[in-house]
């Protein structure tokens, strides 16, 4: 939690709302439509489309902007298309919605790297490294970022711990 509090994550939790939603009459049938159009982006970015997946992720934060996996999936396809700094915007807010989240971490901890900003993305990585530890990718990638920081002995450590687990 330090960490999220020295880059800004902590105390940014969502108020609770002021009226109950069977008060304002929310059509449950309409967010079950947009969690489908949310998954169906997921399937298109898992398959590499990221362009098809971007304006269904957009499409669904226009009506519900807090939604954590609208905005963790925007930023891993901006991330796709070498959008970083926009891609780290939306994974900024994924990790402010849902803090735990691993695979936001790593995600950002990967544009972070790509965008140059070493420090920052070796404390996404190191959190998601902590909670993933069995993902080779993110001790790869952490051992990267070591090096660019001249942390070498990190790095070496890293780098053992993704030899052996293996990476892709």
């Amino acid at each position: 939690m330090q960490k999220l509090a020295s880059l800004g994550y902590v105390g940014l939790q969502k108020a609770a709302p002021s009226v109950d939603a069977a008060v304002t009459g929310v059509d449950p049938k309409r967010n079950i439509a947009q969690a489908n159009e949310i998954l169906k982006a997921m399937q298109a970015l898992d398959e590499g489309k990221s362009q098809r997946a971007v304006p269904a992720f957009r499409r669904a934060l226009t009506s519900q902007p807090n939604t954590y996996l609208a905005h963790y999936g925007l930023g891993v396809a901006l991330a796709q298309q070498r959008q970083y700094s926009e891609g780290i915007e939306h994974l900024h807010k994924a990790i402010e919605l849902q803090p735990d989240s691993a695979w936001a971490h790593y995600a950002m901890g990967f544009s972070l790297f790509k965008a140059g900003d070493f420090k920052t993305s070796a404390i996404h990585l190191e959190i998601a490294s902590e909670r993933l530890p069995e993902f080779g990718d993110v001790h790869g990638l952490l051992a990267q970022v070591y090096e660019h920081l001249g942390r070498t002995q990190d790095a070496a450590r890293e780098k053992a711990k993704a030899s052996q687990l293996g990476t892709n």
